[in-house]
């Protein structure tokens, strides 16, 4: 009897052990199933968007790269839900409300996870908040932008178009008249924020002879005036906004207009011309800061220029080893001047000017030390987008091009020229801004281009996201802050890329 007691008392025990199992199973296939789906889910979804649904090679065909960390959740997926998906099937079916509703709570836990698990090996994909509407025409190009308060204004070859940077809301627009095209701007992306911004027009490059003005909170045109010469090039760089004047710089001739009114301040020959071998290549203002570049037959002139009045505060005057040499502006406030002698064997310089015209410090930017051999500083001027440089913080930071695959982003001290970081990225970068102490940029991956930042003081660099969507235009796209967005601005916005896009950029995790 006493036996058969303890037998008895030992079955009821057992029983919930059992019990505790079943559950315990319910919960691990129910989680299992639900990774694997959404791993799947997630993996093709991605390969459609943005590879065409196809990547890598095969039989000798290239379809091009595969989106980040796709391989391994595919085959986490195919491996997990092999023996998890018909075993979640069946207890699904089976008796037990208990067991069923495990399982079903357990693969939503399940979905969580694979989005977490997605999100760790591919990146966070960047929502696009908003995009202006297509151009009509391929010819219809980006001349310049501007940013103005929470607004960005794209300045088209026919006119402007503002819009809210938060929103995209269209703020306000205006047409050229005639038939007569934009051919130059005012600022450059180190300087895009401004009050009043200058457009040069005319029925062509050979023929840019008119100046307008635009408040470009309201977009109203202050004035439009013609200018006594055709602005020289379609180039850009001649025009600038220093103070309360509105500078020009047209056929070696140099004009300083109330930027208000439009009437005439100064007038003389271009700044820094001095003698007839001297052409002004640049001019470039920050606050009341203008600065003019000349080049000379084996020199060239650097000029601090009053703007009200025209006159030079100082020259500072640098000789070349041979006329060959290319030179280009990089910042007003400090002044800052890159100087490149091309060929086989390119030496690439830049140099920083104090008060008087003094050289404070000077930097070899070309046979950097970088990751994949010998980079060179990009201090070229782009297209409308001007330098992929920035100042800041007593740095020169910039793109640099290596000889081996991958960019170098890399980061000067102006105050010595003594290199601070050099961060790497496997792929090109064409398409810089600062946000506050990070440099932010676009790093043109494969099969879609993501927005990294990059740390000025220490050179850390973190990743924001992926742009998945078709809104950047490779090669020809600038990249801007407005209304608490990144904002992308193509040079083309004919379909299928948009003119203009903004990016959901979620804040830097402390």
């Amino acid at each position: 009897m006493y036996a058969q007691a303890e037998i008895g008392e030992d079955i009821p025990r057992k029983r919930p052990r059992r019990l505790v199992r079943r559950l315990l199973v319910a919960v691990v296939v129910g989680v299992v199933a639900g990774m694997a789906v959404m791993l799947g889910i997630e993996g093709w979804g991605t390969l459609a968007s943005e590879a065409g649904g196809s990547c890598g090679s095969s039989h000798g065909l290239s379809y091009g790269g595969c989106p980040r960390g796709i391989t391994p959740a595919l085959l986490l997926s195919f491996l997990l839900g092999i023996p998890a998906g018909p075993a979640a099937i069946v207890m699904l079916f089976a008796k037990g409300w208990d067991r069923r509703a495990l399982v079903a709570i357990a693969a939503a836990g399940g979905v969580l996870a694979g989005q977490s698990i997605w999100g760790t090996l591919h990146g966070q994909d960047l929502a696009v908040a908003w995009t202006a509407n297509y151009d009509t025409s391929f010819e219809l190009s980006t001349v310049g932008a501007w940013t103005h308060g929470g607004a960005l204004i794209r300045v088209r070859v026919d006119g402007a178009t503002s819009y809210d940077g938060a929103t995209g809301r269209q703020l306000w627009s205006f047409t050229l008249p005639g038939t007569d095209v934009a051919c130059s701007v005012s600022g450059s992306p180190a300087t895009t924020e401004q009050a009043v911004g200058l457009i040069a027009f005319g029925q062509g490059s050979a023929r840019c002879d008119h100046l307008m003005a635009v408040d470009l909170a309201t977009g109203r045109p202050l004035w439009s005036r013609p200018l006594p010469y055709p602005l020289s090039g379609s180039e850009g760089g001649l025009l600038a906004v220093a103070g309360s004047t509105a500078v020009v710089v047209s056929a070696e001739k140099a004009l300083g207009l109330d930027l208000q009114a439009g009437t005439a301040k100064w007038t003389g020959a271009a700044p820094g011309q001095g003698t007839s071998d001297c052409l002004t290549q640049q001019v470039a203002a920050a606050g009341q800061y203008l600065i003019a570049l000349a080049r000379c037959d084996s020199s060239f002139n650097v000029l601090s220029i009053d703007p009200a009045t025209g006159k030079p505060a100082w020259t500072a005057h640098v000789t070349e080893p041979t006329s060959s040499y290319q030179i280009q502006l990089l910042s007003a406030d400090p002044v800052v001047i890159s100087d490149v002698l091309p060929g086989a064997r390119e030496v690439s310089r830049v140099q920083v000017f104090g008060p008087g015209g003094q050289v404070t410090s000077s930097m070899r930017v070309s046979g950097i030390p970088g990751v994949n051999g010998p980079a060179v500083l990009d201090t070229e001027s782009h297209e409308v987008f001007g330098l992929r440089t920035v100042i800041a913080d007593g740095l020169l930071i910039g793109v640099a091009r290596e000889t081996g695959p991958g960019t170098d982003i890399v980061a000067f001290q102006l105050a010595d020229g003594q290199r601070r970081w050099l961060v790497h990225l496997p792929d090109e970068v064409t398409a810089v801004r600062l946000s506050g102490d990070e440099l932010m940029l676009v790093d043109e991956s494969d099969p879609v281009p993501s927005l990294e930042a990059i740390s000025l003081p220490s050179g850390h660099k973190r990743a924001t996201g992926f742009i998945s969507r078709g809104v950047y235009d490779s090669g020809d796209a600038g990249l801007y802050l407005a209304g608490g967005r990144d904002i992308i601005v193509n040079l083309r916005g004919a379909k299928p890329t948009p003119p203009v896009a903004a990016i959901a950029v979620p804040p830097a995790r402390g």
